[in-house]
């Protein structure tokens, strides 16, 4: 049943939806400037694997908050301008609150929200379904990269480069590096599984329901950009390419 937090509480909340992550932790918060405690929190789920995703308003991340970001690898960065909403969650939970993410507001500020579950049904449903289109809508960091994604592009020109030397030079080809990383081609996420298994595993257990390996996805395995990719197809055309 949903519970009234006030500002102490809803903290409280947002660190334990943090700390009871299975895979994932969306983080939704126009302003964004993260309490040192629950950085330290990210950067140990960070390094469980678990995945994160903040969505602020660009032009209000000051350069110091990004700075805080870049140190959490598994953390994927979105934008939007128009963002007023402020909500926390993971698989389980929903804090749904006035609060932004903000250490002043944590530590100044009179606020309130309330606590959502799974077990408040189709109340948790709704929230939970507006929540990921407002991250599905926001717009990736362009200028931040993962280390997957900076290793998988500087690859893919060494092998570029190889390939043009072999037309010329008529050098046997260097076969390209099996990955076992890639991003889930329904949310876009990060996930340490290879090409063979392109999505999270939330979004597996909905695609195994009815297993159509036809079913249009919206991401790239690959470069985890928006595409039109399939459990048969993982990749955008580039990347399977590139991957030949």
């Amino acid at each position: 049943m949903a519970e009234f937090l006030n500002t102490s509480a809803a903290y409280a909340a947002i660190e334990k939806i943090v700390d009871t992550a299975n895979n994932k932790v969306v983080l939704i918060s126009p302003y964004i400037q993260i309490p040192r405690p629950l950085l330290a929190r990210l950067k140990y789920i960070d390094g469980k694997g678990k995945n994160i995703v903040v969505v602020c308003r660009e032009g209000d991340l000051k350069a110091d908050a990004r700075d805080d970001l870049k140190q959490i690898r598994n953390l994927e960065l979105r934008f939007d301008e128009n963002l007023h909403a402020k909500c926390y969650f993971n698989e389980e939970s929903m804090v749904i609150s006035s609060l932004n993410l903000y250490d002043y507001s944590q530590q100044n500020n009179r606020e309130m929200g309330i606590l959502l579950s799974s077990k408040d049904g189709n109340i948790f449903a709704q929230a939970l379904k507006e929540a990921e289109f407002i991250v599905d809508n926001a717009q990736k960091d362009s200028l931040r990269r993962s280390l997957f994604g900076f290793v998988r592009e500087a690859t893919s020109i060494i092998y570029s480069a190889i390939d043009d030397d072999s037309k010329t030079t008529g050098r046997i080809k260097m076969p390209r590096r099996a990955s076992n990383s890639g991003f889930c081609i329904r949310c876009g996420t990060h996930i340490s599984q290879d090409i063979d298994h392109p999505l999270c595993e939330e979004h597996y257990k909905v695609w195994a329901q009815f297993k159509d390996p036809d079913y249009p996805e919206k991401y790239c395995y690959s470069c985890g950009k928006k595409s039109s990719t399939s459990m048969a197809k993982p990749e955008c055309t580039s990347c399977h390419k590139s991957a030949k």
